[in-house]
C-alpha cells in the first residue's frame, strides 16, 4: 500500500510543467526565418491558420496584393492572393500537447501536407508537414507575435 501511495505521489505532483490549452495557439506567429507571419484561428471545434503578412523584399518579387497562388494544382485558385490565404486548416487539440488531423498548404510548390503543431513553448511552436508517415515530414519554427 505505502508503494501504491508513493507512485501516486509522484505520478500526480512531479509533473510541474501545466498542459497546454487548446487555445494556446490562438495568435499571430511569426516564422524563425522572420519571412512568414499566420494569424492563428478558432473555427468551431478546430483551428486553423492564415497568411498575415510575409517578406517580399527581394529584388522581382511582386508586393504582397499582387503575389498570387500559381502553383496551385486546382486552376481555378491560381488567381488568389497569398495575403489572407488559409494555409493551416483542421486542427484538433488532442487534449494533452498537440494538434494534430489537419493540414497545412505551401503555397511555394502547391501541395497540401498532413500536419502535427506543437508548442515548444508558450511563446514558440513547431508545424510539422508530412506525406504519409509523420517521421518523414518537415518542421518549420514559430514565435508568438506579441499583440
Amino acid at each position: 500500500m505505502k508503494i501504491f501511495a508513493l507512485l501516486s505521489f509522484l505520478f500526480f505532483f512531479t509533473n510541474s510543467e501545466p498542459n497546454p490549452t487548446s487555445d494556446q495557439i490562438l495568435g499571430r506567429w511569426m516564422s524563425a526565418e522572420k519571412d512568414l507571419a499566420v494569424e492563428v484561428y478558432k473555427v468551431n471545434d478546430h483551428y486553423a491558420g492564415k497568411v498575415v503578412w510575409f517578406d517580399c523584399s527581394k529584388p522581382g518579387t511582386p508586393p504582397m496584393a499582387r503575389h498570387l497562388d500559381t502553383e496551385n494544382p486546382n486552376p481555378k485558385l491560381r488567381t488568389r492572393s497569398w495575403l489572407g490565404m488559409n494555409v493551416m486548416d483542421d486542427l484538433r487539440f488532442n487534449g494533452t500537447d498537440e494538434w494534430n488531423g489537419g493540414t497545412v498548404y505551401d503555397p511555394n510548390s502547391g501541395r497540401t501536407y498532413r500536419t502535427v503543431v506543437r508548442l515548444a513553448s508558450p511563446k514558440s511552436l513547431i508545424v510539422r508537414g508530412y506525406w504519409g508517415i509523420e517521421f518523414l515530414g518537415k518542421n518549420m519554427r514559430f514565435n508568438k507575435v506579441a499583440n
